[in-house]
């Protein structure tokens, strides 16, 4: 984990149970001859939302990669260190509805792009540190969101995968 202080060295499961309350670290991944950037999603995380990172003991079906049984639905997550991707896990419990999804992400500290299909949401972090840079220094909507950008792959911004339309585009 880049993220992590001190010297940390996981296998694929262990990294994502270690991370379980930090989804938005950066981690890299031994392919044989170096270290190579990799998501926590794609070790297999899943965050769970509603009952404090465990999951719903109402799911209804399998995790196409860990058989985990429960709603899920993959999200693009823009925070302070970059644009991620994740697995949520819903709720399952009775009286629990797909409508009450921004809910339960607003408890999360995450304000969603779309309140009907949540895909894309922004930390509450991220959106304050927006709100400073761009009264203090004056920053554009998509310079904001270039250096985000740049946060998530330095190398190559033009890869980072984007679903979203970023409300920062639309913020003048």
């Amino acid at each position: 984990c880049m993220s992590c202080i001190g010297v940390h060295a996981w296998c694929g499961p262990c990294a994502v149970e270690a991370h379980q309350n930090l989804p938005f670290h950066k981690v890299q991944k031994w392919n044989g001859t170096h270290y190579q950037a990799t998501s926590l999603m794609e070790l297999g995380f899943l965050w769970h939302i509603g009952h404090g990172s465990l999951p719903c003991p109402h799911n209804e079906k399998g995790h196409p990669i860990t058989g985990q049984r429960s709603s899920w639905s993959q999200m693009t997550i823009v925070h302070t260190e970059g644009i991620f991707t994740h697995e949520i896990c819903w709720c399952s419990c009775p009286g629990s509805d797909a409508t009450d999804w921004h809910l339960h992400l607003l408890r999360e500290r995450l304000f969603l792009a779309s309140i009907t299909k949540p895909r894309t949401a922004f930390t509450f972090g991220v959106l304050n540190h927006f709100l400073i840079d761009a009264l203090e220094c004056k920053t554009s909507a998509m310079s904001f969101y270039q250096k985000l950008k740049r946060f998530t792959n330095n190398a190559f911004p033009e890869r980072v995968p984007v679903e979203c339309h970023s409300p920062f585009n639309s913020l003048h």
